[in-house]
């Protein structure tokens, strides 16, 4: 008998064990760091709320902030509480103030909300409810939404382009001197050189202008993402002509953007790559994936750079009108010889990135060769689209040259530049556009540009055509990164080899759950990752090296704990989440030792001195008296600082056990493929 019941404790003991580990028995160091990290500020954070909400300094009005010093005098003087968060809601990010309780606690309200993502797509990945589908191409289908929503619905949302900034002002930033310099001298002769004088188009007519490049990035992300969902490997040579778009982009926004503002500063740079890497950033270390699955990422990183180290070098003579062109034609041929030589300098030069041979996720023929392929098949385009940049000023000086000119002989002009453009474009799509897959991509990097150029020429054939863009696509284009990033984990998984199911048995229904879900965070993806760079990554040198410095130290020591931790078998939920409380009370309590007094006053002066009018600098009619005191305050923080962090230890007792729930109730995700 005591035998029978030795036997049964040791079974519940191997089953709790189990239970135990079932949210962490594939968890790498690096998710494990990662839930650390944010778990520590999801506590920070809700700790933090819960003793503001305890001393009545909360708001629940614009979405759950702490009242500022400025609302709380708007309150009281009788303006509302929901407009003065709407103001402030309103403005950009403002540079992380660490002095500031309000401050410090917008950056980690973000991050809570960042890190709850993360966890979302980790849990689409490796637990979700039901079992990974496969995907199922249909051509009728994906031909109709297709149609429906680039042509049908993008139609229907067109709109007159009204906020076109710096890409449609080039010409307005550029001066008269300064074009010349860049124009052909044949331009300048005659009766030419008065175009170049004329006055400035508006910005919403400008070849290129920022509404159009958006629309054109949607419409193109649109069929890209469908292309990945159904597997539609017949369109496949169509989808590389979009990525060569893509980088094309690179080139000329970026090369446009430096001749434009001539600004080569550290926050510029790495304003652009946090930009483009930092929420690859997060799910590489979520998921455990190498950088180079996401493979647009270090794509657009790689040539940003590259026209960043081109533009930098001889920066101040960039105006004259040789050196440019020198520069691009030194370009071309160390492209020529890393590319289209084969001589070894591809690899010698691409070990520096530490590049390897092993089979990874992603790549499964090494990280080289697949660095080496997803290089090759665009390594002209960003040099095209700088080449194109250079030249812009005379594609603009061509069209409104001829549309100066009597309608007759605009379109006469502008039809003989179509016939022979369309006539490449025909060569092109009866050979190039024919072949197989692994015959065209031999062929893209050097063809691929003419579907680009004509669909730019024929896109801005006529001012109206200029005048006009798609609202629904220039929504689209905005969150690219975003939507590309996030196919892999929730709109798709298994890294985008499989479909993520919610409904199974109801693919369509399911198709639209999914898709809501994915467009709402990855919208708020884009501005959560624009408002933390704004918070970080400001126009401040100083500020910029330490946010980074910060950033980078916290991510070591939550690894470093997470590698100590594997080697001690402690990769458990309950040991995560007891790191998460130690060092988000140590974070809390930091905090506010810092900052809770001050800013206790400032709310306390606001609510009870005299308001002055800034227009009149006098004193106005003082607001009506305030019942909240800083003694109030002091009497109260006993009951806040007792129950907040037993709050915030709720909340993420509360996160494992849905982690731990879905762990063990939901499907496996399916493994590496």
């Amino acid at each position: 008998m005591s035998s029978y019941i030795q036997n049964e404790k040791d079974v519940l003991i191997d089953v709790d064990d189990d239970l135990l580990h079932s949210a962490t028995r594939d968890l790498s160091v690096s998710s494990c760091a990662i839930a650390m990290l944010f778990g520590t500020i999801i506590f920070t954070t809700v700790t933090l709320a819960a003793r503001l909400w305890l001393v009545g300094l909360w708001s629940w009005e614009g979405g759950g902030m702490p009242i500022a010093p400025s609302m709380a005098a708007l309150e009281l003087s009788g303006s509302s509480s929901q407009s003065a968060h709407m103001d402030r809601n309103s403005e950009k990010s403002q540079p992380l103030d660490t002095t500031s309780l309000t401050s410090i606690y917008d950056l980690l309200h973000h991050s809570s909300i960042f890190g709850i993502i993360l966890l979302y797509s980790y849990i689409c990945e490796h637990h979700p409810p039901y079992p990974h589908d496969e995907k199922v191409y249909d051509r009728d289908e994906f031909f109709f939404w297709t149609i429906l929503v680039v042509v049908v619905a993008g139609w229907n949302s067109v709109r007159r382009n009204t906020d076109v900034k710096n890409r449609g002002k080039r010409i307005q930033h550029v001066s008269t001197e300064r074009l010349e310099n860049i124009v052909d001298r044949s331009v300048k002769k005659s009766e030419d050189k008065q175009y170049a004088k004329q006055p400035t188009i508006p910005p919403e007519n400008e070849v290129l202008n920022r509404n159009q490049t958006e629309e054109w990035k949607g419409w193109m992300q649109f069929t890209f993402l469908l292309y990945h969902y159904m597997h539609a490997t017949e369109v496949y040579n169509g989808i590389r002509v979009m990525i060569t778009c893509y980088v094309w982009m690179t080139g000329f926004g970026n090369f446009s953007f430096f001749y434009m503002t001539n600004d080569y500063s550290l926050p510029r740079v790495l304003q652009m790559l946090w930009r483009l890497n930092f929420l690859v950033l997060f799910l590489c270390l979520t998921h455990g994936n190498p950088y180079i699955l996401y493979y647009i990422c270090p794509l657009h990183t790689y040539f940003f750079l590259m026209v960043y180290a081109v533009m930098y070098v001889g920066k101040e003579k960039n105006y004259t009108k040789w050196w440019i062109r020198a520069k691009l034609g030194v370009l071309a041929f160390i492209i020529f010889l890393v590319w289209d030589v084969d001589s070894g300098i591809f690899e010698r030069v691409h070990r520096l990135f530490f590049l390897g041979y092993e089979p990874t996720t992603g790549a499964p023929m090494g990280s080289m060769w697949e660095w080496y392929f997803r290089s090759y098949l665009d390594h002209w385009s960003t040099l095209l689209g700088m080449i194109f940049a250079v030249n812009f000023p005379i594609v603009s000086l061509f069209y409104r040259k001829l549309e100066a000119r009597s309608r007759f002989r605009q379109w006469l002009g502008k039809s003989a530049v179509a016939a022979g453009i369309l006539c490449a474009l025909a060569m092109w799509t009866r050979g190039p556009m024919m072949m197989d897959k692994i015959q065209y991509n031999s062929t893209n990097p050097y063809f691929g540009f003419i579907p680009l150029i004509t669909y730019i020429y024929l896109r801005n054939l006529t001012p109206q055509m200029r005048s006009y863009s798609s609202e629904l696509l220039h929504e689209i284009g905005k969150t690219t990164l975003e939507t590309y990033l996030m196919q892999h984990h929730i709109w798709l998984s298994s890294n985008s080899k499989t479909v993520l199911v919610f409904l199974p048995g109801w693919p369509r229904v399911n198709m639209m759950l999914v898709t809501v879900c994915y467009v709402v965070l990855s919208r708020k993806l884009y501005k959560l990752t624009l408002s933390l760079r704004g918070m970080l990554l400001p126009e401040d040198r100083t500020m910029c090296i330490r946010s980074v410095a910060g950033i980078v130290l916290t991510i070591i020591w939550f690894m470093l704990t997470a590698f100590i931790m594997n080697g001690m078998d402690m990769i458990t939920l309950p040991a995560i989440g007891i790191v998460s409380v130690v060092c988000g009370a140590l974070l809390y309590q930091t905090i506010t030792d810092n900052t809770w007094a001050k800013y206790c006053k400032s709310v306390n002066r606001s609510r009870e001195g005299p308001h002055y009018d800034d227009d009149h600098r006098s004193k106005t009619d003082k607001p009506k008296a305030s019942n909240f005191s800083t003694n109030d305050i002091e009497d109260d923080t006993a009951t806040a600082k007792l129950f907040s962090p037993l709050i915030g230890a709720m909340l993420l007792f509360v996160l494992g056990l849905i982690w731990n729930e879905l762990a063990v109730s939901g499907a496996s995700g399916v493994g590496l493929l």
